[in-house]
Order: structure tokens, then C-alpha cells, then sequence
């Protein structure tokens, strides 16, 4: 017996003020088909919690998902007719106004993939390390910083997370993934066994390296330390003549990993600077280095920073207090990239 498909219900989206129109498929954010087709506009969490892809609907209808709270998209905004591209679904052709961004960043197209798990390697108590092989003859280029998102078996949701080494035109892609109790993504990511198939797509994200001739400042904590890693090694897969510090905050020591590897890249390069830092040492630690906030530690070490681009990733908290830091060392708001988790 034959199947027969039952068409999927497509709606063209016209950008204004730039007149491009797109077309989104029923069910499909109007986010991810802008980015889709190639049109770069400004997003961050893709989730309905950080405001950034905001656009104000002119024509047509439309439906506002349950995730976006009313912090995100007051009420007022609603009623003159804003909304999230992310957390927005067409329910007719629309009209939508949007700033599309100018930006010297190469773009990269979103793709969907299916992977292999290789590995997954346990780096702390509760970071692990999984490694993956895009099937078939796939190479999805992506940008040191970007992020991918993942399919949650029996979920209709996905997680993001961030890449954690440099593009090489291979099919393997790295990321660390911290375990949160009772988080369904986490959770699942970590307990992948090797031979194990993931989907998702990606890349996504705009935190991306800007600038090679100034000098830079690379934040993490935690597992954020993954767009880090593949930021410094695109830093440094070319001359860099600058000077780099990269500094990582933990609670305690077990909280730390791959710090021989970051060791043996400052002996390799003069111009790297690494600087761990634990918030709460435990007893039996046995630390030399800097202790306390990673925003502290960051003023003691550094003075005038006018001149430096920063990367951060971490957690909210962390990305406040250093971005604070960051600012009193003279560094410039638009100098400054982070993603938050």
C-alpha cells in the first residue's frame, strides 16, 4: 500500500526595511529560516530568554511559544505587535521588521547532521568530553566560538552546545558538556557511549574571533572553557604577535581540567598567558595559584586593558562581574563577546 505525504504548509516572510523575503515552513521558527537562507540577523540563546533576535511583526498572524517570559517580551511589546524570531511561528505570509546586521564575520551556513559518538571521555566529576563523527562523507564548517544544537530523543526540544576545538575540515567535532542533576540534556549527552548516533544542527552563534592585531582576553568557567579552547586554537594556528591571557575560574581543584595542556601551550608561546583561579579551595587542595573570583583575579593582573578584545563564556554571574571587571580595565562594550549558559 502506498503512503502519501501530506503537504507541509509554507509562509513567506518579507524583511523590512531590505524587502528580502524568505519562506518558513509550518512549525519552523522564523529565526531558523532566516539564518537558513542565509540572512544574518542578531540572536543569542535561541531559546526565548535573551531578547536579542526581537523584530516587530506589520502584517499577518503569528504565535508566540509558550517558552518566551514576560522578561523577554513585555507585555506592552506584544501589543504593538513585537515578538521573538526565535520563539515565533507563522500561522500566515508576514511582514516583519528587522535590523539585519553588517557584519565582517564569514557566515556559515546551518546545516542538519547526524554523528557518531567516538568518544566520551570524563575530564572532572562532572565534565565530560564527547568527541563525534559526522556520518557519511558530511563536513559542516563552523567557526571557532560557534555552537551546535542537539536533538533530545522523545523531547521536542533541543540543547546547545559549544564546540570545543577548531575547525579543520575533518569530520570530528569536540565538546564539553557539564552534568546538571535532573538536566534531560546534560544528562543524556553524558551518559552517550561510543558507537551511539546524535542529531542536531548547526552551526550557530556569533561569537567568533574579530580581531588577530589587538590583544586579547579569553573567561571561562566551568565547561565554557569549550568555545574558549577553539578560540585559542585559531588564535594560534597563525602568527599572532600579541599578547593572550586566558583566565579560568573554578570552585575547587577538582573543578579544573586540561590544565597540563594549557601549561604546555604557554611554554610553547610567551605571548599565552594562562591563569586558573579557585573561588572555595578545598582542604587537601595543595594551590599556589590565584584564589578568588575570576573578576578579582582579572583586576589584580591586569591594568589598562583599552586595547584588548574579550571572550567570555560561563555562567550569568560570571559573565556580570567579568564583563564589570572588563570595563573599569577600559575595555569597549562592542570589544566584548561572551555566550552565557
Amino acid at each position: 500500500m502506498s503512503q502519501t505525504k501530506t503537504a507541509v504548509e509554507t509562509y513567506e516572510i518579507t524583511l523590512e526595511p531590505s524587502g528580502k523575503t524568505i519562506t518558513v515552513k509550518e512549525g519552523q521558527t522564523i529565526l531558523d529560516a532566516a539564518i537558513r537562507n542565509g540572512i544574518q540577523v542578531a540572536y543569542g540563546c535561541r531559546h526565548g530568554s535573551c531578547s536579542a533576535c526581537k523584530c516587530q511583526v506589520l502584517e499577518g498572524d503569528f504565535e508566540i511559544m509558550d517558552r518566551v517570559s514576560e522578561y523577554s517580551l513585555m507585555s506592552f511589546e506584544r501589543e504593538e505587535g513585537f515578538t521573538l524570531m526565535c520563539s515565533t511561528l507563522a500561522e500566515s505570509d508576514l511582514v516583519i521588521e528587522v535590523d539585519e546586521e553588517e557584519s565582517d564575520l564569514p557566515f556559515f551556513a546551518v546545516h542538519d547532521f547526524e554523528a557518531e559518538v567516538v568518544e566520551n571521555k570524563q575530564y572532572t566529576h562532572d565534565i565530560h568530553m564527547i568527541k563525534l563523527k559526522l556520518q557519511e562523507s558530511a563536513v559542516i564548517p563552523y567557526g571557532s566560538g560557534q555552537f551546535f544544537e542537539f536533538d533530545l530523543p522523545g523531547l521536542d526540544d533541543t540543547r546547545a552546545y559549544s564546540v570545543a576545538n577548531k575547525y579543520e575540515d575533518s569530520k570530528f567535532i569536540e565538546f564539553h558538556i557539564k552534568r546538571v542533576p535532573e538536566g534531560k540534556g546534560s544528562n543524556y549527552m553524558c551518559d552517550l557511549n561510543a558507537g551511539d548516533i546524535v542529531t542536531g544542527s548547526g552551526p550557530y552563534g556569533s561569537m567568533q574571533l574579530r580581531n588577530r592585531n589587538k590583544d586579547l582576553i579569553f573567561i571561562a568557567g566551568g565547561s565554557g572553557m569549550a568555545p574558549i579552547k577553539s578560540l585559542v586554537e585559531e588564535v594560534f594556528s597563525q602568527s599572532f604577535e600579541n599578547e593572550a591571557w586566558f583566565f579560568y575560574g573554578a570552585r575547587a581543584k577538582k573543578d579544573l581540567y586540561l590544565v597540563d595542556e594549557w601549561m604546555e601551550l604557554a611554554e610553547k608561546y610567551p605571548n599565552f598567558h594562562f591563569v586558573p583561579a579557585l573561588s572555595q579551595p578545598e582542604d587537601g587542595d595543595e594551590w599556589n595559584g590565584e584564589v578568588g573570583f575570576i573578576a578579582d583575579v582579572i583586576s589584580r593582573k591586569l591594568g589598562n586593558m583599552s586595547n584588548m578584545d574579550a571572550y567570555l563564556c560561563g555562567p550569568p554571574i560570571m559573565i556580570e562581574t567579568a564583563c564589570d571587571a572588563l570595563y573599569k580595565g577600559g575595555v569597549k562594550g562592542t570589544d566584548i563577546s561572551y555566550d552565557e549558559f
